[in-house]
């Protein structure tokens, strides 16, 4: 499945190696999610990130090794973003507007087309589905952490469920959401996941 190696030159000194390597990230996480992980070749990835190929062997051993990096960055985003704004001392009228604002940071269509690429690969071929688990867990280890250092801020609320199952929840539904959007028009999964928060902290 990757492409064999041709190694022509390297970027030029003068550009930062972690530069390079986020300018690959980027380019991978576009030709995927446009052109779908078969179809994707690093030719492709080198020439959208401006250049040549011999800088993506420089820094990933394959095309499946680029398409893990490249779901990393995504997850570290979505995560980064999160850790960023929900903090224990928010208010628990002031939830909902700190998801919608986590929510209104990113446009998750790019994110989403990636992402279904990233599934359907690793059912195709199942030795990559350990890394597709991996990040997966990741993603909901993240979103439990946020929730229970929230929820543990504010004992005073009761979720009416187990923590775990409720960040499962707020995951599950944004994807399910995103995943139909064409089917759902006008609906915003940010608006979505914020009133099913803000409902469950009302209830008491």
């Amino acid at each position: 499945m990757s492409d064999d190696a041709s190694v022509p030159s390297s970027p030029s000194p003068r550009t930062p190696r972690a530069e390079v390597r986020e300018r690959l990230l980027a380019a991978g996480a576009a030709v995927f999610a446009e052109q779908g992980v078969h179809e994707a070749r690093l030719d492709d990835v080198a020439a959208r990130a401006g250049f040549s190929k011999g800088a993506v062997y420089s820094n990933f051993s394959s095309k499946e090794d680029l398409l893990a990096q490249v779901m990393q960055r995504a997850t570290n985003l979505v995560l980064g973003s999160l850790r960023e704004l929900v903090r224990a001392d928010i208010a628990a009228v002031d939830i909902g507007d700190v998801v919608r604002a986590a929510f209104g940071r990113h446009d998750q269509g790019p994110q989403f087309a990636l992402l279904s690429e990233f599934r359907g690969y690793a059912i195709r071929h199942p030795e990559f589905l350990p890394e597709f688990v991996r990040q997966r867990r990741e993603l909901q280890d993240g979103v439990l952490e946020l929730v229970e250092l929230w929820f543990g801020a504010h004992p005073e609320i009761d979720p009416g469920m187990p923590l775990e199952d409720f960040a499962t929840v707020l995951i599950g539904a944004n994807v399910g959401i995103v995943f139909d959007a064409e089917a759902l028009p006008g609906v915003n999964p940010g608006e979505v996941v914020a009133a099913l928060v803000e409902a469950v902290i009302r209830r008491r």
